[in-house]
């Protein structure tokens, strides 16, 4: 847990199976899931079942306020590095791919102060293929978060994963990473 202003990540984009009424993202997010809340705004790409390729994204969600959305873009080309950035100044959360605007937000919208920051590959069916292969994990790296001071550091992550078929090399503190699906 860390008081901040934003999460920024370089990720790269791949093309996984995704099964039937599924979906997944690989994402960099800012956070305030105290109290059991879902409160966050997070940038990235996903697939979505019945979908050819990915496409790049920024959702966000105020248990506070009743407000969420997804916006979607650009089909997010396989084998491509792409940096994600949300972050907030004083009046307003912003979601960056590659350093141009996705997107603002007025944090009177939100009204949740963020407490965290999350950096994740994640599926919603044991039979989606995990962001990554064996042969060609995917790659995260550059993690940073954006201080109350307001100046981006380096993001020292720790490793969580629910899926026992998702594998990585993260060690603790690390600003960079694979992941990858065991059984592809």
């Amino acid at each position: 847990m860390v008081a901040n202003r934003g999460a920024a990540l370089t990720i790269e984009t791949q093309n996984p199976y995704v099964v039937t009424g599924s979906s997944l993202f690989a994402w960099a997010m800012t956070c305030d899931q105290s109290a059991g809340q879902q409160n966050y705004a997070q940038v990235g790409w996903a697939k979505m079942a019945g979908w050819s390729d990915p496409k790049y994204f920024y959702e966000y969600s105020s248990e506070v306020t009743n407000k969420w959305d997804r916006k979607w873009f650009a089909t997010a080309t396989s084998g491509s590095h792409n940096d994600y950035m949300v972050g907030n100044d004083s009046t307003t959360m912003y979601f960056k791919l590659n350093g141009t605007q996705l997107g603002t937000l007025a944090l009177s919208d939100l009204q949740w102060t963020p407490s965290q920051v999350q950096f994740f590959g994640e599926t919603y069916d044991t039979s989606d293929q995990c962001p990554g292969s064996v042969s060609n994990p995917i790659t995260m790296g550059a993690a940073q978060y954006k201080n109350t001071s307001n100046t981006w550091v380096s993001a020292g992550v720790t490793e969580h994963h629910d899926l026992s078929t998702m594998s990585n090399n993260i060690s603790y503190g690390a600003t960079a990473w694979e992941i990858w699906d065991t059984r592809y």
